[in-house]
């Protein structure tokens, strides 16, 4: 492109005037942000000195039971060094080592981390304990640990040092996390990829986060999520670790981060449980022996863009959390609410959604009474429900298809109509996912609601029964060669992406 000698003109002149702001700065102006930006770093320095000499790497190691080698061919054996045990293939013990971090808030030895820190779960969702944990602190002592108290559904755990020889240790201080605001800086210290007692800076992004997925054995539907989400770097080895304020205090146990594909690093956004709920989970583990929280009986979900949609032209309304079950005999039972209500309120406080309602609920002790404010086909009431003490599983119904079986989907055949209602072409031929069991093999590859499979181990799917079909010769398949997991192919479609369809392979697991 050629320009005029007037636009050639006119770019020059906009070019002239971006130089002289740039350096039309005053020095007393430059002055005083460099003198800010000192005020930062000082303050940053100041926190992570009182933080730091608390903060630990913990190294965790389990032993998995024995497991039969192959066989050794009797023809292979004159091929072995002298000395093999001739051969000899006895079970062999196997072990897993992992790592994280943590913090001291005792001079005793006491550490807040995370239960995951110290039980080891697979990409299956199952869990197995430490067998022995060693800890290093901040000065290079190296301690064995055990542990003190684990609560699974919040990935809360306390661990103490062993052998100490009565030495007190420096620890940090818990802050008052609900006072913490979006935008404040916050420091995260941990023993990522271990390297220890690394530091990174960012701000909090949001308060009161529900949809992070951090599956914690067969329980992780039933797991208590109420996030602080922030920008500072947190990566594998920084879970347990603390999330600081200014102030120099524990505001969040850094837990979770959010990936972009096979990313496995920080991409800025992250997520801390916060100090205010470790600190009560703690506290009552040590007096109690386990935690007391409220249980209303219900199994809830989110509401979908098409009740959305109903729910905001009918009444105005786009909150609250949809009941898809209520349990026999349980608070909620007892109380009448029903399958299908919509609850709105716990004790006048808006429920943003189904996790924001288990939060509300599990804040509180059994034998508390709540008003829960409900809409039921058009109409809004009030039920007061005496909560009971939720109980650490629930009671799940036995899945009626291999597909919930296997790999937590409920499938729907995908109709015309249905295509079109939701974005995809009319022509489209697969099956609709209407609902997706958290912390299950196909939530670990985020299929989610109203995602569209097509093909099955490069079988087109155009109903539930091709599904069920692909599902029973798999599973026939691995019984007879005594396989227990085997992944299996999807292509999945998701409506309003602009991306192309994509393949995943959660996996089936027999036992």
């Amino acid at each position: 492109m050629v320009l005029s000698f007037t636009s050639q003109r006119r770019y020059a002149t906009y070019g002239i005037a971006i130089l002289i702001a740039i350096f039309s700065v005053s020095p007393a102006s430059f002055a005083q942000d460099h003198n800010l930006a000192k005020e930062l770093s000082k303050a940053f320095r100041s926190a992570v000195e009182s933080v730091n000499p608390a903060v630990v790497s913990i190294q965790a190691e389990s032993k998995t039971e024995p497991v039969q080698s192959a066989e050794i061919p009797e023809w292979f054996k004159q091929f072995l060094p002298p000395g093999y045990n001739n051969g000899d293939q006895s079970p062999q013990e196997r072990r897993i080592d992992w790592q994280g971090s943590g913090v001291i808030i005792s001079p005793e030895g006491e550490i807040l981390t995370n239960n995951h820190v110290v039980s080891y779960t697979n990409r299956m969702g199952q869990s197995t304990d430490a067998t022995k944990i060693n800890v290093t602190t901040a000065d290079g002592g190296y301690y064995e640990a055990e542990v003190v108290a684990v609560d699974p559904q919040t990935d809360v755990a306390l661990i103490k040092l062993k052998d100490t020889k009565d030495k007190k240790f420096p620890f940090a201080k818990f802050g008052d996390s609900d006072a913490m605001q979006i935008g404040d800086w916050v420091l995260a210290i941990g023993n990522p990829f271990g390297l220890n007692q690394s530091v990174s800076e960012g701000i909090i992004s949001a308060k009161g986060r529900t949809g992070a997925d951090v599956p914690v054995g067969a329980n992780s539907e039933f797991q208590i999520k109420d996030y602080i989400q922030t920008t500072a770097a947190i990566n594998p080895g920084n879970s347990g670790g603390p999330l600081i304020n200014l102030d120099g205090e524990i505001i969040g146990v850094n837990n979770a981060i959010q990936t972009a594909g096979a990313i496995a690093g920080n991409i800025g956004i992250g997520f801390a449980i916060p100090s205010n709920l470790a600190k009560k989970v703690i506290d009552d583990l040590k007096q109690y022996g386990k935690v007391n929280r409220g249980y209303l009986g219900v199994k809830v979900q989110e509401i979908s863009p098409e009740q959305r949609e109903y729910y905001i032209n009918e009444y105005g309304i786009n909150y609250g959390a949809f009941v898809k079950e209520v349990l026999s005999d349980s608070p909620s039972k007892n109380a009448g609410v029903e399958e299908g209500d919509l609850i709105l309120r716990v004790d006048g406080v808006k429920v943003h959604d189904s996790g924001h309602l288990i939060n509300l609920v599990t804040d509180r002790r059994a034998g508390d009474k709540v008003e829960l404010l409900l809409l039921r086909k058009g109409e809004q009431l009030t039920k007061t429900v005496t909560l009971a003490e939720r109980p650490d599983t629930i009671e799940v119904a036995s899945a009626s298809t291999l597909s919930e079986k296997y790999l937590g989907l409920d499938l729907d055949t995908l109709t015309a109509e249905k295509a079109k209602e939701l974005g995809y072409p009319e022509d489209l031929k697969g099956v609709l996912v209407t609902d997706v069991v958290p912390g299950s093999s196909a939530s670990q590859k985020n299929i989610a609601q109203n995602d569209v499979i097509t093909e099955m181990n490069d079988k087109p799917v155009a109903n539930v029964d091709d599904v069920e079909a692909i599902l029973t010769k798999v599973t026939d398949e691995m019984k007879s060669d005594n396989d227990d997991e085997r992944p299996i192919l999807m292509k999945v479609h998701r409506a309003g992406s602009r991306l192309h369809p994509i393949f995943v392979a959660p996996y089936i697991e027999l036992n």
